[in-house]
């Protein structure tokens, strides 16, 4: 075996495989439309009502304008560290006349733990609780999911409550243009 690890290493460094997005040079002039950049797009006329959990606390207000659903916990990495971002985002679409409701819907067992997590994140907007983390799996179904999607995850509802667009995954810098397109920006 030690003969087969030393067969495989040549004494120089492997170069790291491509990533996926790293294959084709990108295009900093095109336009991802929305199909695109979520996992799931419905238009207008095939777009279903938005499945809102049984929550803690605080009642969900229907939308008056898109909402932005933003479904993270305090012990997801990516979650916690994309939440400024989407805020400084969200308050960007506003400043070009794109209006947006950002809502953070936690996935944690408890309150507490949410609220020593805001504790210590001053500015961010309150969030939302899902009432039973055991009913995860059956709401992550009853939006079309599957019961083990991984967070964060990010819905995008038109003004009628109507779910438009799923992506799932953190999101990264450059997405900013392909949100701004789902929300009609």
């Amino acid at each position: 075996m030690m003969l087969a690890v030393l067969l495989g290493c040549s004494g120089e460094p492997a170069e790291p495989p491509q990533r996926r997005f790293d294959a084709v040079m990108a295009d900093p002039n095109k336009v991802t439309p929305p199909n695109a950049f979520c996992d799931s797009y419905a238009t207008e006329d095939k777009a279903k009502p938005f499945t809102v959990p049984a929550l803690a606390g605080t009642a969900w207000t229907p939308p008056t304008s898109w909402r932005w659903v933003n479904v993270w916990a305090t012990w997801c990495g990516p979650c916690v560290a994309e939440m400024p971002k989407l805020v400084k985002w969200r308050d960007q679409l506003a400043k070009e006349k794109v209006q947006v409701d950002l809502v953070f819907l936690s996935v944690d067992k408890a309150q507490p733990e949410v609220e020593r997590f805001y504790a210590q994140q001053p500015g961010l907007p309150p969030s939302l609780r899902i009432n039973d983390v055991g009913q995860l799996a059956q709401w992550l179904t009853a939006v079309g999911l599957d019961a083990s999607t991984a967070i964060p995850i990010h819905f995008f509802l038109d003004p009628e409550g109507r779910t438009r667009c799923t992506r799932t995954g953190a999101l990264s810098d450059t997405d900013y243009p392909a949100v701004k397109r789902v929300l009609g920006g």
